[in-house]
């Protein structure tokens, strides 16, 4: 950031996920955004926010591009107004994990729109850091099932380094980030490797995922008979939230 202008617009932007309960990757994705597209502009990664970036975020902040650009005394009074309507405390919901499932990176970011969960954000860490997804399949069936909610901290923001035994959220990439694969997995360090297993009774889902020791602890690369496969610890998983079920009659 090179002026204070910058910080006025960086400062606006976290106002609204403050008061929105969206962490800075959720934001980012359901403006059709890169995930990091708000962090890299806060920690000096890319050029000051453009306009096509405010006029994409607006909306998700619920406030006009003009207000998120140059500020404003009446659409100061109308995002609060829009706050107001939301839960007091509340984690939002900005995508699935679904074990074997490749999407397109644009269908990735073009996640359904979820309720956030009712639940107080985590107070160990920041409340832009955390977020929830939804479960999808059996590949975790011993600890979630599918429709569950996982809470999750950002890895980055965190400065979170994996531990034996941890439910970690991992992201694949192939294709240049083509196509792009989010699961949740029990991470496991071993001498030589790591190993990203399922934790589920399912026989489908019996085989690990298997990773030099990223030199970051958070990134690594494999390759397969397709070509290379980019491998990010994004998150650690701190509680499983149930939905109530409607019972059948």
């Amino acid at each position: 950031m090179t002026d204070d202008s910058d910080h006025a617009v960086l400062a606006r932007i976290q106002s609204r996920l403050d008061a929105l309960g969206l962490s800075e990757r959720g934001a980012a994705e359901k403006s059709k955004l890169s995930a990091s597209a708000i962090r890299n502009i806060r920690e000096g990664k890319s050029q000051s926010p453009r306009l096509e970036t405010i006029r994409k975020l607006a909306p998700t902040l619920k406030v006009t591009p003009e207000w998120l650009a140059f500020g404003g005394e009446d659409e100061i009074e109308a995002a609060k107004a829009a706050s107001a309507a939301l839960p007091p405390a509340s984690l939002p919901v900005v995508g699935e994990v679904a074990a074997g499932r490749w999407l397109e990176a644009d269908d990735h970011v073009d996640v359904p729109p979820y309720d956030p969960v009712p639940v107080q954000p985590d107070s160990r860490w920041p409340v832009e850091a955390q977020y929830g997804l939804m479960v999808r399949g059996t590949s975790l069936n011993r600890v979630a099932l599918d429709g569950d909610i996982l809470a999750c901290v950002d890895a980055i923001a965190a400065r979170y380094r994996p531990r034996e035994d941890d439910l970690v959220i991992v992201e694949m990439r192939r294709n240049a980030g083509l196509l792009r694969q989010m699961t949740a997995k029990r991470y496991m360090r071993l001498s030589t490797h790591i190993e990203l297993w399922p934790d589920s009774d399912d026989p489908r889902w019996q085989t690990p995922i298997i990773i030099p020791h990223p030199e970051d602890g958070l990134i690594s690369t494999i390759d397969d008979d397709d070509g290379r496969i980019e491998v990010t610890i994004k998150a650690m998983v701190t509680w499983v939230h149930r939905p109530m079920q409607t019972r059948r009659r």
